[in-house]
């Protein structure tokens, strides 16, 4: 096993005349020196605050993420040597962007008073143990199994009406093996093969589906190995760059392909469907793979970057709300708790929320929608400000943080073991509250839901399931009893 000590120093305290006061002069001397600067700040605050040593860095990945999505645009202005405005159309880009930003800590502080102080001190010596314990092989095997079927239940659950949120959530369970696999086996340096089978296995199944969710295996592996002991040396480190460079470039792949992909995976129907055999499908990444040449990487790279970027749909509100509608007074936030503490299985007439036409009544656009194979979502700030307006909509966002904090948390301490808890932490909180755009019903349905089932898995399974998975007679060293006197030393 690797020495599980843990450096508590955030990487934003280290070096910070090194590395940040660089970029901070050069923020000054950029084409938008205000918001570069805050921007760089907004980041700071955020790995301080959200980095949380031997913990699945999951917090400061949805954050960080959403962060990007929030400034990415800046810094592409600023390598043009352009104001904001001259590389985005929406009049309101630069007021919707400093909203966001505002958000964003908002968002940052509720996590860091809901999630507590951190866990990876207090509880290294007992996810160590476990992982010392769980045996690579039963993990691989439960991985093979759990993967048909919970590709299996997430096909189901389109038929099943007001149960499919619920299977769906169920579906999640499986990428908690995959993050417990491959824990383990970063941990104990060994089952590299079986974890590259398994890696190999979801990245294929995801992109042969119409949305092509290959990105997931990549990120809940990357959120597995930084969270690992030692990741910042050896081989870890090595393998988290990898992870990094290789989403990157199969985002850039797949923003090149998806057009075609999809035109032909759903045979021209416009349906988010997919109507070929698999074969057809492998065939054809095959061939639009062979299509690509350098100037069409590079028109897909920037396309990417410009497709991450968040404000445009925010800006385009601001210029109909309240000059031409009112402010909702909390109504989209009403539906979005409702939608949560109401679900479908319990009010089949609850009505579905069509993103798109949200996004076109709000913005007064004209948007391309679900007919066409598409989906676009204003997102959870915009609708806070189209809510609350700009100064009361940083109260629902906050608690949002806060919510997510607490979920966290409970997740982590739901049994003895927190290394389970690690990973029914991170599948639903990246489901649910990964991305800006995503709608505040969604994600606070979504959230609720998936952390309620995988924290009633957690409580009635968690023991038997580690048993299962356990070295072949290698009794599992401490209870619970003990696990609680771990916690309060």
């Amino acid at each position: 096993m690797p020495d599980p000590t843990i450096d508590q120093r955030s990487p934003g305290a280290k070096n910070v005349l090194a590395a940040w006061a660089p970029l901070i002069v050069l923020s000054l001397f950029s084409s938008n020196p205000m918001l570069t600067l805050a921007s760089l700040a907004v980041l700071y605050v955020l790995i301080n605050l959200l980095w949380r040593p031997g913990e699945p860095p999951i917090l400061l990945y949805v954050m960080g993420y959403q962060w990007l999505q929030a400034n990415i645009l800046i810094f592409y202005a600023d390598l043009q040597g352009l104001p904001l405005t001259a590389v985005e159309e929406s009049t309101y880009v630069v007021e919707a962007t400093w909203l966001t930003m505002i958000g964003l800590l908002m968002v940052i502080l509720g996590i860091r008073l809901g999630a507590g102080r951190s866990f990876g001190q207090r509880h290294q010596q007992t996810v160590a143990d476990l992982a010392a314990k769980l045996s690579v092989r039963r993990l691989f095997i439960a991985c093979l199994i759990a993967i048909p079927f919970g590709n299996g239940l997430a096909m189901v659950a389109f038929g099943l009406g007001g149960l499919a949120q619920p299977i769906l959530a169920l579906a999640n369970l499986h990428w908690v093996l995959v993050y417990l696999f491959a824990y383990t086996v970063m941990a104990k340096r060994s089952g590299y093969s079986r974890l590259a089978v398994v890696f190999g296995i979801e990245l294929i199944s995801g992109f042969l589906g119409y949305f092509s969710d290959f990105k997931t295996v990549l990120i809940l592996l990357l959120l597995a190995v930084l969270a690992a002991p030692g990741v910042f040396r050896g081989l870890r480190l090595q393998m988290a760059a990898g992870l990094v460079a290789v989403t990157l470039a199969l985002g850039i792949f797949w923003t090149g392909i998806k057009t075609d992909y999809r035109d032909f995976v759903s045979q021209g129907s416009s349906a988010q469907v997919a109507l070929v055999p698999v074969s057809d499908r492998i065939e054809k990444l095959v061939e639009l793979a062979g299509d690509l040449t350098p100037e069409k990487l590079l028109e897909s790279t920037e396309k990417l970057m410009l497709r991450l970027t968040y404000v445009h749909y925010f800006g385009e509100c601001m210029k109909t709300v309240p000059s031409h509608i009112p402010y909702e007074n909390g109504k989209l936030w009403w539906e979005a708790v409702t939608n949560a503490v109401v679900p479908r299985v319990l009010n089949p007439s609850k009505a579905n929320l069509d993103d798109t036409l949200r996004a076109m009544f709000y913005t007064g656009e004209w948007i391309i929608g679900a007919d066409y194979g598409t989906s676009v979502s204003l997102g959870y700030m915009a609708e806070s400000y189209i809510d609350f307006g700009p100064v009361l909509m940083f109260v629902p966002l906050f608690l949002w943080g806060l919510l997510i904090g607490a979920i966290y948390r409970a997740s982590i301490n739901a049994t003895a073991h927190p290394l389970i808890g690690y990973a029914c932490a991170t599948v639903p909180i990246y489901m649910s509250a990964g991305v800006l755009e995503l709608s505040n019903a969604k994600m606070l349905g979504g959230l609720v839901l998936g952390f309620g089932i995988l924290y009633l898995v957690q409580r009635q399974l968690s023991a038997r399931a580690i048993k299962l998975l356990l070295l072949p007679r290698d009794p599992f060293p401490y209870s619970a009893a003990a696990h609680a006197k771990s916690r309060q030393s």
